[in-house]
């Protein structure tokens, strides 16, 4: 028999109808994971019960792990990765499987951010997976791959540069975590492919890691030993991304080993079509990972009646609306828990364009951020919050734009050392409750400040050129007429300064 070759024709964009699929790049690389559980194989023999589809919806707990440099830049922009959330609940959403986030978790380690060496995610995940949650990690680079999942850790890999509203890596690497292969499985052990030949047969066999998995046939005789072992999943022989046609197929057809011509539709989520042209799963697909599911134990219903946050309810507090600060390296953004709320995307530009790319844009879950680097002297910022909790993303930034000018007069400086050795105390405080300002071992002796500030900016109490030693002072603040709500303690020593967050309670 002559050597079968398959390719993947990269198109020309005068070859391409569909103005859709001429934006569409075309890739060989897409996922790092080629294999077929040994869970799957036993679920295809009949050795698991198949779950059918829950009346209920199943929430399943994520755990993003955030992976950035050593210093802690590269972060994936959080907008981005809500957007890529709710197309993975999207595809899901027919099995009555909705995946939300339970943890969120940061990696500052410049050697995982972008690997090259197939061991340096397994040691990531084995340091860093937590159990009872499904652990995505979310980096720069993972060897030329857009997404990996690894069987062993159990765990799975995105690219920053691989998600967005019309990118289903996340999707794809959920099906292989929950136990599905590849449609060509088989097929990935063909590397170097010059053309197809449209008027060959394929062959019975490809060889793929020493064994000689069947070739899956049109009339439907071997689909349960061949391929992925689904049988309503089409045979499909392409191993690199591909674009689809206007009917949703591969623009050639081929022919399988009884030289039976066919098309390869461009459906499924876990074959290499373009994005643009995958929509889902097949039945028995969703069969398999509804029993994988189930199996793990995950599930609950914690979601249910859960609504979204509103972004209108927002209401940023500090620093107030045109505010000129000191010129500092250290800004606090303070701003009023909203309802419904578990996170909140917090972003930092140099104009009121917040359309493009962003000076700084983070997540916090608190509704304080403190900015401590990237700040120019008398330059204008602008900053905007976006609440959103865990469940239900789809939310918006509001309205409120607040700017405030870095720079009338230079400030004193923030010292980490300082901050570590003043402590306040009960914090939270209940009202009518003395507020303890207790400082040790502050390696300086001088003149002292201190001030209460409110959530609007005003100073409520301020002391002045306190005589303090190197051993340190004790300061007790009233609370009785105080509101319940957030106040500021910004304590001055000689050029250095802290401020810490202070809650008034009930």
């Amino acid at each position: 028999m002559k050597s079968f070759h398959y390719i993947v024709v990269i198109l020309t964009l005068a070859l391409l109808s569909s103005a859709a699929l001429q934006a569409q790049p075309i890739s060989k690389n897409w996922c790092g994971y080629s294999g077929k559980s040994e869970w799957l194989t036993k679920y295809q023999a009949g050795e698991f019960e198949v779950v059918e589809k829950s009346d209920d919806i199943l929430y399943v707990p994520l755990r993003i792990i955030i992976v950035g440099r050593n210093d802690g830049s590269g972060y994936i922009e959080p907008n981005n990765l809500l957007v890529t959330l709710e197309l993975l609940n999207s595809d899901y959403e027919e099995m009555n499987i909705v995946f939300y986030i339970k943890e969120f978790d940061y990696i500052n380690r410049t050697s995982y951010y972008s690997y090259t060496n197939s061991n340096t995610p397994v040691q990531m995940m084995s340091l860093n997976n937590k159990s009872g949650m499904i652990n995505s990690y979310f980096l720069e680079g993972t060897a030329g791959n857009c997404g990996v999942y690894y069987p062993g850790p159990d765990a799975l890999v995105v690219t920053n540069g691989c998600t967005g509203a019309n990118d289903r890596t996340w999707s794809h690497e959920m099906g292989h975590l929950l136990t599905l292969s590849h449609t060509f499985y088989g097929w990935e052990s063909v590397e170097e492919i010059s053309e197809i030949d449209l008027d060959e047969a394929a062959p019975a066999t490809v060889l793929y890691r020493g064994v000689n998995v069947p070739v899956e046939r049109v009339d439907g005789s071997n689909c349960a030993d061949a391929a992925d072992g689904f049988c309503d999943t089409a045979p499909d022989y392409l191993m690199q991304r591909w674009a689809c046609n206007n009917n949703g197929e591969y623009r050639d057809s081929l022919l399988d080993p009884d030289s039976t011509r066919f098309a390869v539709p461009a459906f499924n989520i876990m074959s290499y079509a373009s994005d643009v042209c995958v929509t889902g799963f097949t039945d028995d697909q969703r069969g398999a990972m509804q029993t994988n599911l189930a199996a793990r134990q995950i599930t609950d219903a914690t979601g249910v009646d859960r609504v979204a946050a509103n972004g209108e309810d927002m209401n940023l507090l500090l620093p107030v609306n045109n505010a000129t600060l000191e010129v500092s390296d250290y800004v606090e953004l303070t701003w009023n828990s909203v309802a419904n709320a578990d996170y909140y995307i917090v972003q930092l530009n140099t104009s009121t364009n917040f359309n493009g790319a962003v000076l700084q844009s983070f997540i916090a879950n608190d509704t304080t951020a403190i900015i401590d680097e990237g700040l120019s002297p008398n330059t204008r910022y602008y900053w905007r919050v976006r609440p959103f909790n865990r469940y239900q993303t789809e939310s918006d930034f509001g309205d409120q734009k607040f700017r405030f000018k870095n720079g009338e007069f230079p400030t004193a400086t923030i010292d980490a050392a300082l901050n570590a050795a003043i402590t306040i105390a009960p914090n939270p405080v209940s009202g009518g409750q003395a507020l303890r300002i207790d400082g040790r071992d502050l390696g300086q002796s001088g003149k002292m400040t201190y001030e209460l500030v409110d959530a609007v900016g005003r100073v409520l109490l301020a002391r002045e050129n306190l005589s303090v030693s190197a051993a340190g002072f004790n300061e007790r603040i009233e609370t009785q007429d105080l509101p319940t709500g957030v106040y500021f303690l910004r304590i001055r020593l000689n050029e250095k300064l802290v401020t810490k967050r202070v809650v008034v309670r009930e």
